[in-house]
């Protein structure tokens, strides 16, 4: 489902470099989950989504986000802080998978850590019985890697606190969202990224034929309403 950019540079190769889009003429969706645990192939489902769509120029687009219910128990309350009351009536991952992929049609997707969203998106996706078409996708886990600063380990928080970013919501999923969009920016600076070479092209929007927008209620957590852009 995500396929990874780089940041041109001497190791990229012509035919990536080739690809380079300036970031600024990018559209970026950065998304977070909580999860009822580590491994969709053990059962494990999402519990939470938040996506931050931003424009290249740091410009809140859109935010979005949902609790979910994931059909089993919710897992580590003491970590994510949500209930089984709090999804009891949310909306399933089925019911909102055409609004979420909509929401990546046409950006570059981002997380930190994004293996662990990708796993777990394209789970949900094939169970859900849509196939997604291949996203360009940045990890801001490892772009910090290629920074080079001193940093003891590479976490979201290990970023954050690097930077000045305050960071007191973790474990919501709009929140590590927000914070992770405003991670991004100062990241491709330090690494020097001007540009992003994409191995795949942003696609367009797309929906599919069996999954009609949703038309219910999404279950913002509470205290973490998406701010309206504009």
């Amino acid at each position: 489902m995500f396929s990874y950019a780089d940041v041109p540079g001497p190791r990229t190769s012509g035919v990536a470099a080739a690809r380079a889009v300036e970031v600024g003429a990018l559209e970026f969706a950065i998304v977070d989950l909580e999860t009822t645990g580590f491994s969709p192939g053990r059962g494990d489902r999402i519990v939470e989504i938040g996506v931050v769509r931003m424009a290249g120029d740091g410009r809140v687009l859109r935010e979005w986000t949902t609790l979910l219910d994931p059909g089993r128990g919710v897992g580590a309350t003491q970590v994510h802080r949500i209930t089984a009351a709090d999804v009891r009536g949310a909306p399933r991952f089925a019911d909102i998978a055409g609004e979420l992929a909509a929401l990546f049609a046409g950006a570059v997707v981002v997380a930190h850590n994004a293996s662990f969203e990708q796993r777990f998106l394209e789970a949900e996706f094939a169970a859900a019985g849509i196939a997604m078409p291949l996203l360009p996708a940045l990890c801001t886990m490892r772009l910090a890697r290629t920074t080079g600063l001193d940093l003891p380990d590479h976490k979201l928080g290990t970023c954050c606190a690097h930077f000045g970013l305050d960071f007191p919501d973790a474990h919501a999923a709009l929140a590590d969202a927000r914070v992770t969009a405003r991670l991004l920016p100062l990241l491709l600076r330090t690494a020097g990224a001007g540009a992003l070479a994409l191995p795949v092209p942003p696609g367009r929007a797309w929906e599919h034929p069996d999954y009609p927008k949703f038309r219910g209620m999404l279950r913002p957590r509470s205290g973490f309403e998406p701010v309206r852009a504009g």
